[in-house]
């Protein structure tokens, strides 16, 4: 177990095979951890985020929102997020089963995306402003889990290449 851990290291010398498994495969728990912040932040704003949301779409847009217009949004906001939650489990299993560089690779791009927006959303609540209407601990969460998540993609993705480097050396 102390191995496995240790082989998920974005540094960790992956001088065999099943290092270089482990490591390919971090980036299925990187994607866990993506659904499962996309989950937490959907639970956000179909309950106590509505209004937030709501207040942040009247801002941005400058006319405001009915109450169906707003509940009907919050529907269709949930049922494709709990798709795409649905979408990265299974990618998560895939992975898991067939590592490859190519899903680390797509979600490593998705997991800087969402660094970067959860790091203006906190520079702009520092700065009083709430255009995000999410509250500073959801943001910092974000941050913590995608930084996690990246390092995970990150180890992944070099883990494929090694893995596929000792294989080629074993069946040549």
């Amino acid at each position: 177990m102390n191995d496995w851990i240790r082989t998920l290291g974005p540094t960790a010398g992956l001088k065999t095979e099943a290092q270089a498994l482990s490591a390919a495969r971090a980036s299925s728990i990187g994607m866990v951890l993506g659904a499962a912040r996309d989950a937490v932040l959907a639970w956000y704003t179909a309950t106590a985020g509505a209004e937030a949301t709501r207040l942040a779409v009247d801002q941005m847009t400058r006319r405001p929102e009915s109450v169906e217009q707003m509940q009907a949004a919050t529907q269709i906001g949930l049922a494709v997020t709990g798709a795409l939650v649905v979408l990265q489990l299974i990618l998560a299993v895939v992975h898991w089963r067939k590592p490859t560089s190519l899903l680390p690779l797509v979600f490593l791009m998705l997991v800087v995306w969402a660094l970067g927006t959860a790091a203006l959303a906190l520079i702009y609540a520092a700065g009083g402003q709430q255009t995000s209407g999410q509250p500073t601990g959801l943001i910092l969460l974000t941050l913590i889990l995608m930084t996690v998540a990246a390092i995970l993609h990150a180890t992944a993705i070099r883990g494929a290449g090694r893995l596929a480097e000792l294989r080629k050396l074993g069946a040549g």
